[in-house]
């Protein structure tokens, strides 16, 4: 039955368009899709009693039915909708359907539906996307619970590392104010310093001048020491010393000089005084004789220094036969002088040391020149 409809729509589609746009123009109430007329299907395709006709024209309402069916596609395969019992319309999006074009599969399926559930159908895409929003609400709500926990694990890691940027500020804070105080400590030693320099320069020109003064004081102490000791040498110009012989009770040292002189026969004239000098040990004391004049001591040392065979014996038989020793009396300087001159000597090698008028000379050898030592300075540079 559904066939003869089809073909009906199908031939008269072009004619019926052509006729309802002149209908439209003359009559618009014509063709009112609210009309009774449209509630039965011999109205709605012409098949009805022939005295419908007499009321009105069909054609504008079998055109605007036909207008509203070929305007209705699916909205899956955009194909047309010829018939709305056999087409399905989700109450959502208002969208049409061939049944075979949704989950229903067929037409039947449809039919099968209460009118309730027809009433309320959405179609695949409505209903999914409302799953899908459903879906996606509890998603979201997982995703907000997880950024919530995510915010809150952030912003306690926030907290610790603000409180650890703190902590670390406060320890910069006590560094810096230890800088600080460093600073100023080694400002205040600088500057301390820098004072220290100028009193260290200070002191040292000072040093400076007093060991150039000291220098200058030991020269003229060197010198005032040597006209000392040439004023002191010069007042025992006529004085000799006389070692070796033994000392007895009631002892003339005049006579013993004289019998001394006597032996190397020398000629000492008057002899001024003569007496022992020096602290008792077991040794015996040096007699000192004060002579007449210069050359009288000069010939008695130089002739017992000749005659080597000078002893205690020849002038007493009974003292011992020890070596007697007829010298210059020199000054504590010059003695040692002497002494270290004849030490320094031997250790270089030097043959000859000897007095003469009271000063020290040295010769390494026969024919080498003579040297005069006049202080301990001369001995260190033999």
């Amino acid at each position: 039955m559904s066939r003869p409809r089809v073909f009906v729509v199908e031939k008269c589609r072009e004619p019926v368009a052509a006729d309802l746009a002149e209908t439209r123009e003359a009559d618009p109430s014509c063709g009112n899709a609210d009309d009774t007329r449209a509630s039965t299907p011999s109205d709605e395709w012409g098949d009805g009693d022939s005295s419908a006709n007499t009321k009105g024209d069909w054609r504008p309402h079998v055109r605007d039915r036909l207008s509203q069916i070929t305007e209705m596609d699916c909205a899956k395969c955009s194909r047309d909708l010829f018939s709305p019992k056999k087409t399905v319309k989700c109450v959502k999006c208002e969208s049409s359907y061939h049944p075979s074009c949704t989950r229903l599969k067929s037409v039947e399926n449809f039919r099968k539906l209460r009118k309730e559930a027809r009433e309320r159908w959405e179609c695949d895409r409505c209903k999914g996307l409302e799953e899908v929003s459903s879906e996606d609400e509890e998603s979201l709500d997982g995703v907000k619970e997880v950024a919530s926990k995510s915010e809150s694990t952030r912003s306690s890691a926030a907290e610790r590392a603000i409180c650890d940027v703190n902590r670390k500020l406060d320890k910069l804070s006590s560094v810096a104010g230890d800088m600080r105080e460093l600073k100023e400590s080694v400002g205040f030693m600088s500057t301390q310093f820098d004072t220290f320099m100028e009193e260290m320069s200070k002191l040292k020109t000072t040093v400076d001048e007093l060991h150039k003064e000291n220098n200058d004081l030991k020269s003229v102490v060197r010198e005032l020491q040597q006209k000392v000791d040439y004023l002191e040498q010069d007042s025992r110009n006529n004085n000799v010393e006389l070692h070796g012989i033994p000392e007895t009770n009631g002892e003339s040292c005049v006579d013993i000089v004289k019998q001394v002189s006597n032996f190397l026969k020398v000629e000492c004239g008057s002899i001024t005084n003569a007496f022992r000098v020096g602290i008792k040990k077991d040794r015996p004391r040096k007699i000192l004789a004060v002579l007449k004049s210069p050359d009288d001591r000069e010939n008695l040392v130089r002739s017992a220094k000749a005659d080597k065979s000078l002893t205690a014996r020849l002038l007493y038989k009974e003292w011992p036969n020890d070596r007697v020793f007829v010298n210059e009396n020199l000054t504590a300087f010059r003695a040692e002088l002497f002494r270290r001159a004849k030490a320094k000597a031997k250790d270089v090698g030097m043959k000859f040391v000897w007095l003469k008028n009271f000063v020290v000379h040295v010769r390494r050898a026969e024919g080498d020149r003579v040297r005069t030592i006049r202080s301990f300075d001369d001995i260190d540079r033999m």
